[in-house]
């Protein structure tokens, strides 16, 4: 196995309990090794099924395999991959923070966001998706469209993320670009409920009910950008307001963009979709575990590089054998 792999092999597989014995024929590809070989496939910009077949055929060694896997089976696996990266980063997470330092890998507090990617090929402007017309074959029916903050409306599909203050991932998970920001509030924060005591989030997550439920059950303060405004506020929005207009609230808040926007950046730079650069598949079934895999890619090159005493966000070590 390829000594850089190795060593995030034997991370990812300290993580796993020992499969429970069944019936049948035993996986060939274990969970870790395939979760390697796709970050490698998408580090190097291969995408096709054929292509990362030949691959796998010229170098199943590197990942510990005693033979490599058919085109059928790399595509069945990377679509079941969503649940694996779903449940697997908040565990690598919550590794980094034990074996780690506290002020990197901490979850003092956390910072939620979503980026829209742009999908691959034309664009489903609204007049014909109303219609139901599709006017050409390249267009992604499964994308949606969504304002970005940077790029204005865009068509494509939402990378929801959570990160520390050290910018490091904590949880993702993928939704078409027109997905409300609040449905992944609760599947995201789920996972860190007894260490979080403060979630910082823009304004797409502002639903009252929502913020009254997470802080009565599980004692977690969501900092939106402005206070509640109105003549009848009810006694949680007054509460509410009396902590945001802190000073300490107000500087939390100003450490979300440098904290979670640099995240995107890294994964749109690592994997070329910056700007109006299209994603490399179309359909959620294949975006949703491609953009899944960049924000656990990271999340391991972080930890890659805080065992190396390098800074978190260096690129060149950790690629040298993948690009």
């Amino acid at each position: 196995m390829n000594p850089k792999l190795a060593i995030l092999y034997e991370f990812l597989q300290s993580l796993y309990p020992a499969p429970a014995r069944r019936r049948g024929k035993p996986s060939t590809y274990n969970c870790p090794s395939l979760v390697l070989f796709f970050m490698v496939m998408f580090l190097k910009g291969i995408h096709s099924f054929k292509a990362m077949a030949r691959y796998a055929h010229q170098h199943y060694a590197w990942f510990g395999w005693q033979s490599p896997p058919s085109r059928q089976t790399l595509s069945r696996r990377m679509e079941a991959l969503p649940s694996v990266v779903y449940r697997l980063m908040p565990l690598v997470a919550r590794a980094a923070q034990q074996a780690g330092q506290q002020s990197v890998f901490s979850f003092r507090w956390a910072f939620i966001d979503k980026s829209v990617f742009r999908s691959k090929g034309g664009l489903w402007h609204r007049k014909h998706r109303l219609l139901g017309i599709v006017p050409h074959a390249s267009i992604d029916t499964d994308a949606s469209w969504a304002k970005s903050a940077y790029h204005g409306w865009r068509f494509g599909y939402g990378l929801h993320l959570v990160s520390n203050e050290a910018r490091f991932p904590l949880a993702c998970t993928v939704t078409t670009a027109a997905q409300k920001d609040t449905t992944q509030l609760v599947p995201l924060l789920v996972h860190f409920v007894e260490y979080l005591g403060v979630v910082v989030a823009d304004a797409g997550y502002v639903a009252l009910h929502l913020l009254e439920q997470l802080q009565r059950c599980w004692k977690v303060f969501v900092l939106l950008p402005k206070p509640f405004t109105g003549s009848s506020l009810t006694d949680f929005q007054q509460e509410y307001n009396q902590i945001m207009l802190t000073p300490q609230a107000r500087w939390l808040y100003r450490q979300r963009k440098p904290s979670i926007e640099p995240v995107f950046a890294l994964i749109k730079e690592l994997f070329q979709l910056s700007g109006e650069h299209q994603l490399p598949f179309r359909g959620l079934r294949k975006v949703k575990p491609y953009l899944m895999m960049t924000a656990l890619t990271v999340q391991l090159m972080m930890v890659y590089n805080h065992r190396h005493r390098m800074e978190l966000a260096t690129t060149q070590l950790f690629l040298t054998d993948f690009k």
